[in-house]
Formats: C-alpha cells, sequence, structure tokens
C-alpha cells in the first residue's frame, strides 16, 4: 500500500508537523520526534486520565496514562495521528485541545 499511496506517508508528516506545531502555539509542550504519535506531559496520572476524560466528553478520543508505564510526574496525553483525518478534524481537535488546557490550567 505504502508503494502504490505513498501520498499517504508524505500526508501523514504533514499533519503530525502541523498539529505537533499548533499544540505549543496553544500552550502545550508536546514532546519532540517525528512519529505519528503525539505525546504531552502533564504530571500525575491522575490528572492525565482526568484531561484524556474531558477531551472524551469534547469528542476527542486521546489515551492518557502514568506511572507505572512512565517515570512518576511524567504522565502523559498520547495522541495518534492518521493519514485519513481531514483539516477539519485537526481543527476540531485543537479546538478542544485549548478548551479544555484552559479549563484544566495546563495552557
Amino acid at each position: 500500500m505504502l508503494r502504490r499511496e505513498p501520498r499517504l506517508v508524505t500526508r501523514l508528516h504533514e499533519i503530525t508537523d502541523r498539529f505537533r506545531s499548533q499544540l505549543r502555539e496553544i500552550g502545550y509542550k508536546p514532546l519532540d520526534g517525528e512519529g505519528a504519535i503525539i505525546p504531552i506531559i502533564v504530571g500525575e496520572t491522575a490528572f492525565a486520565i482526568r484531561m484524556s476524560q474531558r477531551l472524551l466528553d469534547e469528542g476527542i478520543f486521546v489515551t492518557g496514562f502514568g506511572f507505572p508505564v512512565v517515570p512518576e510526574g511524567t504522565a502523559r496525553i498520547r495522541v495518534q495521528m492518521s493519514a485519513a483525518l481531514a483539516d477539519e478534524h485537526l481543527d476540531r481537535a485543537l479546538q478542544a485541545f485549548e478548551r479544555v488546557g484552559r479549563e484544566l490550567g495546563v495552557v
């Protein structure tokens, strides 16, 4: 499939870069990387779970996880990008991240 449709890989890189960049503009500090998984450190495990639930309430499915998967105090929200996402999906997700981030004092 990658040989038949190399544009999918290009699209995935484009939207991942865009999403990561726009998260930074909002005030988040996603971990650096080039992969389609964008981790955002938020602190404690309970907070990451709470934040992921609030984002789900907004229609955005992300995974919140922490200790013992990652060291204590480095719990994170994990965003998984996909070439199938449309620009409207990214815009909606970024708006939700901004609303929830402000509500919870992350940004």
